[in-house]
């Protein structure tokens, strides 16, 4: 009877920590968790990696670098273009030495809430983070047709309008940076 009621104890408490919300489309990854009081999640880091391929309505979506920036069409980034108004990334003193020595060979960009990675001029890598380390930030990104311009965090269904349908939505116990 003990082993049924720790087994019971166990699965309780182990359900209970999934409580993150990873939307996921293709090479975009989006986590989410209810921000502020909110009663469903609210998506507030968005992840592209761009290492394979990735579908063009995935990729077909504006960003706003910065508050005075225009919104820029995803396929126009470019490392000119980023590097107008995003300072170039600096690896955190706490990382370990072998991530800064990979994080040089990069060329790559952060500010705002955007972290953004090219590689031989190609784009490898997005990220957009409203809530993380501890601050808070205000990226903005829009529909395909630019009509709409969305601050993080989103709900589910201004993602689904960025960037369309998940293929996948589920809870995990964790954000793993």
């Amino acid at each position: 009877m003990r082993l049924l009621l720790l087994g019971i104890l166990l699965a309780t408490t182990l359900t209970a920590c999934a409580n993150v919300s990873r939307f996921q489309r293709e090479s975009l990854v989006a986590f989410g968790e209810q921000l502020d009081g909110a009663s469903a999640p609210l998506y507030y880091l968005i992840r592209l990696d761009l290492k394979n391929s990735a579908n063009a309505r995935t990729t077909s979506f504006f960003l706003k670098l910065s508050p005075d920036s225009p919104a820029i069409a995803f396929e126009e980034l470019r490392p000119e273009l980023v590097a107008r108004y995003l300072p170039p990334f600096t690896p955190p003193k706490e990382w370990p030495e072998f991530l800064k020595e990979k994080a040089k060979k990069d060329v790559a960009y952060a500010g705002g809430g955007f972290h953004i990675i090219f590689e031989n001029d190609r784009l490898m890598y997005v990220g957009i983070c409203s809530h993380c380390n501890n601050s808070r930030e205000y990226p903005a990104i829009g529909t395909p047709d630019g009509q709409h311009i969305y601050v993080l965090p989103l709900t589910e269904q201004q993602i689904s309008e960025v960037f369309g349908s998940p293929d996948r939505v589920y809870k995990v116990s964790e954000v793993r940076y």
